[in-house]
């Protein structure tokens, strides 16, 4: 039997994000269905920035170099890394060094050769396709929302559901929000006091000293973050672009939460810095010192005449280890979308980059794969039906409670998968073909390549890795052919300046800094 670890991140504390047992225990079944033995489980709660900033993530990592297990398991991809580049790029690392795939326990295929561009392709059609399949799953929520019943997820403070059975139905009941009157009147309280001009930290403090709690601990100021700005407090707020206004019963008025939100961005102005325009570095993370392998990252200065200059320097020459001059960010950026552009120029390049495209919607698009996400919803209905039943028939409510956050977790996962199967379904409808790929070349080379928006789109989409030396630039793309590899250290960066002049995507012999 082939061995696999679990992976398992909770990022954030929004209505409809799964908690980590559940994510745990979806991977179990999925991993125990593949005949995988699970033989570890890493889990970072309530981390969000970089994969180095998660040291479950790292730990698992590491131990992949062991051999003990060849499958990294995660409830959705998105669970496995923060972005689609550096799942990609842990991806390939984790096959090529170690041969081990992750797999996801709900998503039927993951990014492949062609994955990316393909998803260029919808999110610049995405006026053309994105309504459809938005069409598709508001319409699913209809329903719920005409009726003000309760949609699934998580409730957030100041409320709690409440159980209406259905005549002649057994152990069928329509689930709707009603108010919890202990936690509205900390609601209220929170809205009131700051709306007077009270700061946060004072407003906890004052319901700490009432002797009331938050899960069981002390208020603190950031507590009441998400609080005031949750527009379900007055009643109204927009749920899968529908505008429902008899979920939610109202706890605070529309003109007190308007009055705080006008505070809540007036105390945004005043803090330090924080409207400040911010000048993003389209290659971070993506950029590599041809010297010595070391990232490059944003670095600057102002001139004697009070300009400002903005550069891309090697890690290491800041410490004085490296002797790589810094490298001009704009006339980098701008270069580096040139060979993306010069390179799909290439008919031929263009051609390959088509067919895989084209590959990859027909995997995704298989019957199979949308049959096997149809089975997983009707398994999900199947568990939910099977909870309610054993709600109604708990005899106390402690174990009503549990059953009830269990429910939760399966309507969110039932949410998960529904979206899928509508996007699978409204993707089998493109009936993309060669030519509508090639018109969306066409497309992307008629870009202005000053442009900060283009070269981001290219740079996000197409861009794996770039190393550049004060001689030469070597450019990887997520396009076969375009040298997509996985470079980790200072050998493999100079092996691949030395095959420089034999990529077409070179830079010339000198460059301006």
């Amino acid at each position: 039997m082939e061995s696999c670890v679990i992976y398992a991140r909770f990022s954030s504390h929004g209505q409809n994000e799964q908690s980590i047992e559940a994510q745990v225990r979806i991977c179990k079944e999925f991993a125990e269905s593949k005949g995988l033995k699970t033989v570890n489980i890493y889990n970072d709660k309530a981390r969000t920035g970089t994969n180095d900033s998660r040291p479950e993530f790292q730990k698992m990592i590491t131990d992949a170099q062991s051999g003990a297990f060849k499958y990294i398991i995660v409830y959705m991809f998105d669970r496995f890394a923060r972005n689609r580049r550096d799942s990609i790029m842990y991806k390939e690392m984790l096959k090529e060094k170690y041969g081990i795939k992750v797999l996801s326990a709900l998503e039927p295929i993951a990014e492949d050769e062609g994955g990316e561009f393909y998803e260029m392709f919808l999110d610049w059609n995405a006026e053309k396709y994105s309504k459809r399949l938005s069409k598709r799953v508001k319409d699913g929520l209809d329903t719920s929302v005409a009726n003000g019943t309760f949609c699934g997820g998580y409730l957030i403070y100041g409320y709690k559901i409440d159980y209406e059975p259905i005549a002649g139905k057994v152990g069928k009941f329509i689930k709707r929000v009603v108010i919890n009157e202990e936690e509205a009147e900390v609601v209220k309280f929170v809205f009131e006091q700051y709306d007077k001009g009270i700061p946060k930290l004072e407003i906890a403090q004052a319901l700490n000293e009432k002797g009331l709690r938050y899960k069981g601990k002390p208020f603190k100021g950031r507590t009441f973050d998400k609080y005031l700005v949750n527009k379900k407090y007055t009643g109204e707020f927009e749920f899968g672009g529908r505008h429902c206004d008899n979920m939610y019963p109202q706890i605070v008025s529309k003109e007190l939460f308007d009055r705080v939100q006008k505070r809540l961005n007036k105390n945004k102005y005043f803090l330090g810095g924080v409207n400040k325009a911010k000048i993003e570095y389209l290659l971070t993370g993506k950029l590599f010192c041809g010297h010595c392998g070391t990232e490059m990252v944003s670095d600057g200065g102002v001139s004697k005449t009070g300009a400002t200059h903005y550069y891309y320097a090697c890690k290491k020459k800041k410490k004085s280890q490296c002797d790589k001059r810094r490298e001009n960010k704009d006339k980098l950026e701008f270069y580096v979308v040139s060979c993306v552009r010069d390179f799909l120029s290439d008919k031929k390049n263009a051609e390959v980059a088509t067919n895989d495209v084209l590959a990859y919607y027909e995997k995704r698009t298989d019957t199979s794969v949308l049959k096997s996400v149809q089975t997983k919803i009707a398994n999900a209905k199947k568990e939910i039906e099977e909870l309610a039943d054993s709600f109604v028939k708990a005899k106390n409510k402690l174990l009503q409670d549990t059953i009830e956050k269990k429910m939760e977790e399966y309507e969110i996962l039932l949410n998960d998968l529904m979206y899928q199967e509508a996007q699978l379904e409204l993707e089998r409808g493109y009936k993309i073909t060669k030519k509508d790929i090639l018109e969306f070349v066409a497309e992307i080379l008629k870009g202005d390549l000053n442009d900060k928006d283009y070269q981001k789109k290219l740079i996000d989409n197409l861009v794996s890795q770039v190393y550049v030396s004060d001689d030469d630039t070597v450019v990887y793309l997520y396009i076969k052919g375009g040298n997509t590899i996985d470079l980790r250290d200072i050998d493999d960066t100079k092996e691949a300046i030395k095959m420089a002049n034999s990529v077409r995507m070179q830079s010339p012999p000198s460059r301006q800094n």
